[in-house]
């Protein structure tokens, strides 16, 4: 116990140091995670070579945005985040969201063809640039298609 004088008054404190709550282990693992396989953001754009898509969720309701497509889409990518190659690519797609344009605004989706312009939004799994990639190969989840038609 110690004694502090404060002007005339005495006060008594006591001093109490607190426990070590840190016991020495870090609960944090050894390895690095930055050689794990983790998802980042994935983003494309060029025109379509061919499609196969069917609508696999939402059709029983008159909802737009609950509709969902499922199949295969064929693109020469023009442009892609620093994430995707370029060239011609095959996408799955599973229950995705897909946005079909209507150019002559009849309430009706146009139908996608040939030579339309696609955009594509999701994720692919990527690890660290220093990291050996040899048995970890990048698997590409699209998660949004946007087709609009061909510029005239």
């Amino acid at each position: 116990m110690r004694k502090i004088a404060i002007g005339a008054v005495a006060i008594a404190a006591i001093v109490a140091v607190p426990a070590q709550a840190h016991s020495g282990k870090s609960d944090h693992p050894g390895k690095s995670h930055k050689c794990t396989p983790h998802a980042v953001g994935y983003a494309a754009a060029g025109t379509l070579e061919s499609q196969s898509l069917a609508q696999s969720k939402g059709a029983d309701t008159a909802k737009r945005s609950d509709d969902r497509y499922s199949g295969t889409l064929t693109v020469d990518v023009k442009r892609a985040n620093h994430h995707g190659a370029t060239g011609s690519q095959e996408y799955t797609v599973e229950d995705a969201r897909v946005r079909f344009h209507d150019a002559d605004h009849d309430g009706t989706a146009d139908a996608p063809k040939a030579g339309d312009r696609v955009k594509l939004k999701g994720r692919i799994t990527r690890l660290g640039k220093k990291c050996d990639s040899s048995d970890v190969t990048p698997t590409v989840t699209v998660r949004k298609v946007e087709l609009k038609p061909a510029k005239a």
